[in-house]
Parts: structure tokens; sequence; C-alpha cells
């Protein structure tokens, strides 16, 4: 037994001895926090095979796997970060194999193409069960109360979402801009399938000159409060004028100064941009607005 045995572990001894080392390296446009877009090579990953075609394929696999988790989280998250556009393999002197050529090639490309391509978004999937899963349990704990929410419906612009098949409604405050080239402070929010979520919190700029802020100082009731955007964006037109706006979802981290806005009694705001500031004050309506949408949000079921 032991003699027919031993030809064969000799001969798997042999192609473990026979793979080598091949570095991948994906290639990627990476984009910053602000927006701007740079070409990088990823760290190495070090790929074991016995040739430069068995590396390659691999690699290729890799790469496609890159692409379709790229493509999944663009669809779940509508935002990515980096994308993978090309990617090199280095064989143990150093040399780029990628372009190594052997008879199937375009046909094991096409079958693993076809392979991971044809996959199902998991990540969206994950989502989508999550949503089911939360709207049954809000539908189950959520305390709904009726007769506040008719209440306050009323201050409210509601518009569905004509292209959802969950029964989106965004709830937007009346007094809240309709367009960009407008001054403005509110927050509004998004319903799916009754569920509350997306606390949104909107601040519009609008001048004859550029401040590019990057920061919002808040005197509240002769208190004072900090907020730095994660992102603003800016426009211009109307003979000159210009706008710059901020909107991005509320955290846990927000809510002093929320709660503070909508509860406030005096509250000014200053736009501090790169080399000037300027102060605005906001108005009554403006911090009714505030407290109507935290209370219509709340009285949904929502926890904020």
């Amino acid at each position: 037994m032991k003699k027919h045995l031993l030809p064969l572990i000799l001969f798997l001894s042999f192609l473990t001895a026979c793979k080598h080392d091949y570095k991948y390296v994906e290639v990627i446009l990476d984009k910053s926090i602000f927006g701007d877009i740079d070409k990088k090579d990823k760290d190495p990953v070090i790929i074991k095979a016995a040739s430069d075609s068995a590396a390659y394929l691999e690699a290729y696999q890799k790469f496609c796997i890159s692409v379709k988790v790229n493509k999944d989280m663009l669809e779940s998250y509508g935002e990515v970060y980096s994308t993978p556009i090309s990617f090199k393999l280095f064989n143990d002197k150093g040399e780029d194999v990628t372009l190594t050529f052997f008879t199937s090639k375009s046909i094991r490309e096409k079958e693993i193409e076809n392979q991971i391509f044809s996959m199902n978004n998991s990540i969206k999937d994950e989502m989508d069960n999550s949503k089911n899963q939360e709207t049954a349990n809000h539908s189950k704990t959520a305390k709904y109360d009726t007769a506040k929410v008719k209440e306050l419906e009323k201050y409210f612009r509601i518009k569905a979402d004509e292209f959802s098949n969950d029964n989106k409604k965004w709830y937007e405050p009346k007094n809240a801009p309709q367009y960009t080239n407008r001054n403005g402070i509110y927050c509004y929010f998004m319903t799916e399938n009754g569920v509350p979520s997306n606390l949104r919190f909107r601040v519009q700029y609008y001048a004859d000159d550029w401040l590019f802020f990057n920061k919002i100082q808040f005197s509240i009731d002769g208190k004072a409060y900090d907020y730095i955007p994660d992102k603003t964006e800016t426009d211009s037109g109307n003979g000159g004028y210009i706008w710059e706006w901020l909107d991005q979802n509320l955290t846990s981290s927000d809510k002093e100064l929320i709660y503070a806005l909508a509860n406030a009694k005096n509250a000014k705001m200053k736009f501090i941009g790169r080399q000037y500031y300027n102060i605005k004050t906001i108005t009554q309506d403006q911090i009714k607005s505030i407290k109507n949408t935290l209370d219509i949000y709340n009285a949904m079921g929502g926890q904020y």
C-alpha cells in the first residue's frame, strides 16, 4: 500500500513545488470627500499558480468580482468612492504578464464573466430583507399617533416617488424653498411603506458673491454650536447670483443642535467660507418648520 502511495505523494509535492508567486494589483479610480478623483494602485495580493495562464485566470476572476461588488454597491447605495478599472499581474521576476496569451483565453474570460455577473445583488437583497423586517417590526411596535399626524400633515408637501414600488413618499415643509436659488434651512424625510426614515437637514445660501462655506456656526438662545457638513454643493446663474447648499442625513451627533433649533426663541447662523463669512437670522417660520418636521416624524413612529 505504501509503495503505491509514494508516487502520488511525490507527484502532488512536485505540483505544489511548481507553483510560483504572482502579484495581483488592482487599479482603481479613487474619489476623495472633496470630489477629487485619482487613479491609484491598490496593495498587491499574492496569487500562487503553476503557470502564467492559470495566474491570469485567477486574477481575472478577482477583478470581475471587484467590478460586480462595486456595481452592486452603486445600485444599493447610490454612490461609491472607488471604482476598479483594470488590473496588473506580475510574475516573480517583476514582469507584467497581464497580456499573456493562451489558446482558450477569451473563452475562459467569458465563462468567468457569465458566472460572476449573473449572480444576484446580495447587498440589495440584504437591504430589502432588512427593510421588510423593519416594516414588520414597525407595524408591531411603533406608536403611530394618528391624530398628531393628521394635524401636522397640512404643513407639508407630500410627494410620492412614481419610480418606487415601495410606496415611497417625501415629506417636505410647505415653507421650504422649492428651488436651490433661495435662502433656507429645514428638515425633511421619507416614508417607505409607511415607515419614516432618512431624516435630512438642508441649508441653502443665496447671494451675489461666493463664500464656498465649509462650516456653519449657530447661535441659539445664547448658546453656540458648530456644524461641519460632509460636503457642500455650488451653482450660479440669475444675473451673477450664486447658491451654495448642504443636504445630508441627520445622525445622533446632530441631535442636540436640531432640537435646539426646533425649540429656539432666537437663532442665527454664520456661514464660514474660505476667506469671508456671512450671518443670517433664522426666522420663526423656519424654526417652527423644523419643529413640525421632528414632531410628525416621531408621531409616525420614527425615532430621533
